[in-house]
């Protein structure tokens, strides 16, 4: 049981450090592929940087798609005082807390007075009585 197991490590070890030198040939083969690519698009110049940092960026003379851009200096109007913006009652936020309220009196209305509404009802309840499984042994275990 111990040489199939250590057979088996071995096995997966190897196949590992295949794989790892495999992957690592790609990924330099792999450079070249992607800097071809990359010639290509249209983000040439960028990608040119990206790949290959020692080599100095050469920016495009054309200015493809770009616009020209106007460029003038704005202004905006003098600004002007109203009447409402100097108004004290406008922005005065504690005036509303001190309104004194008034209150209307209280009337004592015909309901109010009529006993029928306030009376309780005269519940009777049924006296307790004592059963006999209330004191049996049997029930409670004594």
């Amino acid at each position: 049981m111990k040489t199939k197991n250590n057979v088996q490590k071995t096995v997966l070890r190897t196949g590992a450090v295949i794989v790892s030198f495999v992957l690592i040939s790609l990924t330099v083969n792999a450079q070249e592929f992607w800097k071809r690519l990359l010639e290509n698009s249209s983000f040439n110049t960028i990608a040119m940087v990206m790949v290959d940092a020692k080599e100095e960026a050469v920016l495009p003379t054309e200015t493809k798609g770009l616009k020209a851009m106007n460029l003038e200096e704005e202004s905006e109007p003098a600004m002007e005082f109203e009447s409402w913006m100097t108004d004290f009652a406008t922005f005065d936020v504690f005036s509303s807390v001190y309104e004194e309220e008034a209150e209307t009196a209280l009337n004592v209305e015909s309901w109010m007075l009529n006993t029928y509404f306030f009376q309780p009802d005269t519940e009777l309840e049924e006296a307790m009585q004592l059963e006999p499984w209330m004191t049996a042994n049997e029930v409670w275990n004594m």
